[in-house]
């Protein structure tokens, strides 16, 4: 039976915020999930000019992941680990200024739960689904496959249009033919700007030489069929030449994926907080979604 591709689902998007959060020291990753999941999260939805809004928890990098290839790096210090990722996504400027606008109020809670946010921004359509078989595109939750977010660092002596190039026309295009790979979507990340301001409490500051210039997602349907692609013959294509232009793969294996707006509408997550939105969907509690109910919570704003 042959795979549905639901990338399409994506190809309106110009613009995405790619955003590296890291919890604060003295909280358990525990708190920080929850924190992020049913506070801060749908706060950060109900903001204007969003079309979808991901919040992905992760796993720190570790080496053995990835195949090691001679004069790549694939550890991360522990300084330069992150516990999260926040993607929103906008169909035009105008769409994504107007978030901007309104995202000041955002500032005073990331002290609450974050000690540092990376934000990094793509532009013109470089956040690309390039294959998705993966039905939904809105969990709330685990997916039950094997997913990665993995940072891309390319080597100094490349530019980064070579370097874009290279990952456009040759690395994604390896991944996309084989029938292993359930999505791969790769973000070509604009850099870093450290004029923006400090929140309170919250770095947002990312040295040069410590910045990433793309970040790919990736899933498989379970750990055989991960091992299967490394021992293939379109990953031996992948590293061919790949040390020229990659300096460093950072991995960072999902936890879960948690989504609060989806096609600019609020999903239940949004307006329910995540853990609400998983009881009632685990339990089959359709009359909690209906109008009716939502009204009732939300005085008509829902």
């Amino acid at each position: 039976m042959a795979k549905v591709d639901y990338s399409t689902r994506d190809q309106d998007v110009k613009i995405v915020l790619y955003i590296l959060i890291k919890k604060r020291k003295e909280i358990d990753l525990h708190t920080f999930d929850s924190y992020w999941k049913n506070v801060h999260g749908p706060v950060s939805a109900r903001l204007p000019g969003q079309y979808q809004y991901w919040q992905y928890h992760v796993t720190h990098n570790r080496d053995g992941i990835w195949p090691s290839i001679d004069g790549i790096e694939y550890e991360t210090p522990e300084e330069d680990q992150f516990d999260g990722i926040a993607e929103l996504t906008f169909l035009s400027e105008d769409d994504c200024q107007t978030w901007i606008n309104a995202a000041a109020i955002l500032d005073s809670d990331q002290q609450n739960f974050v000690s540092k946010a990376v934000i990094y921004v793509t532009n013109n359509g470089n956040s690309k689904t390039y294959v998705d078989t993966i039905q939904n595109g809105a969990p709330i939750g685990n997916l039950d496959v094997r997913k990665f977010h993995v940072m891309v660092r390319k080597t100094d002596t490349i530019t980064v249009n070579d370097f874009r190039k290279y990952m456009v026309d040759r690395f994604a295009q390896f991944f996309v033919k084989s029938d292993l790979v359930l999505k791969f979507k790769l973000h070509l990340l604009e850099a870093h700007d450290n004029s923006l301001p400090p929140a309170p409490g919250v770095s947002h500051y990312e040295p040069l030489e410590k910045q990433y210039q793309a970040a790919f997602e990736i899933a498989f349907k379970n750990w055989i069929d991960m091992e299967k692609f490394f021992d293939s013959q379109a990953y031996a294509a992948v590293v061919k030449d790949q040390k020229k232009y990659i300096k460093h793969f950072a991995t960072f294996p999902e936890r879960g994926t948690y989504t609060f707006v989806y096609n600019s509408e609020l999903t239940l997550a949004g307006q329910r907080t995540s853990t609400v939105a998983e009881l009632i969907t685990s339990l089959g509690a359709t009359n909690q979604t209906q109008d009716k109910i939502l009204n009732l919570m939300f005085d008509n704003v829902a």
